[in-house]
């Protein structure tokens, strides 16, 4: 019997990536910002955006995906709103069965306990990843920028972290204008390639 092939398809802050498990190439999906600081998902269902809108569907449904595991962006964990927006904007593409997934869980396969720092339209959260689930979150304002700080709220995130080495991970996927080269010094970036590859195994 026929299985459809398994797509993976990952919110970034201004792109749908897709995947499909057994092919090395990814299809990019633009998406625009409309509202600073808001994402971009948010615009998907403005009724003042009917071509860009249906732009979008046609290339969605043109990949005729009927698996899809969503890898959300790590602010969107804690809010069920965001989850259910991008699922029901994908089925109404043609996507019958969907799971949701998140970026911080991708950036190592190699370590069972690290950090993650993440940064989206909205915040930047720092978690402490332990076997694929995130024990403790902390997040701070877009634009913070004080990483002396964060070397010491990483001290105090978990009892774990008090002494260091435990690795940290910097969500490198949107690579935009080198924004996350100032954690550079605090942990280790990983590229957009590097989480693809983490989440094909």
């Amino acid at each position: 019997m026929f299985k459809p092939s398994k797509f993976y398809i990952i919110v970034s802050n201004n792109n749908f990536i897709i995947k499909k498990e057994d092919d090395y190439s990814k299809y990019i999906i633009p998406l625009q910002q409309f509202i600073p600081n808001i994402p971009a998902y948010y615009h998907l269902f403005d009724q003042d955006k009917e071509n860009y809108i249906k732009d979008i569907k046609s290339q969605i449904k043109e990949l005729k995906i009927k698996n899809a595991t969503i890898v959300f962006p790590d602010d969107a964990m804690d809010i069920e709103v965001d989850k259910q927006m991008v699922i029901e904007f994908l089925m109404q593409c043609g996507v019958k069965k969907i799971q949701s997934d998140f970026q911080c869980f991708h950036l190592n396969l190699d370590n069972k306990k690290y950090i993650s720092i993440s940064k989206t339209p909205r915040l930047i959260v720092m978690q402490y990843i332990i076997h694929g689930k995130s024990i403790y979150k902390k997040y701070y304002e877009k634009d913070y920028t004080d990483t002396d700080q964060i070397k010491m709220d990483i001290k105090n995130l978990h009892p774990d972290c008090q002494y260091g080495g435990i690795p940290i991970y910097i969500n490198n996927i949107n690579n935009i204008n080198n924004d996350m080269e100032r954690f550079r010094g605090v942990g280790d970036l990983i590229s957009l390639d590097n989480i693809i590859g983490n989440i094909k195994g």
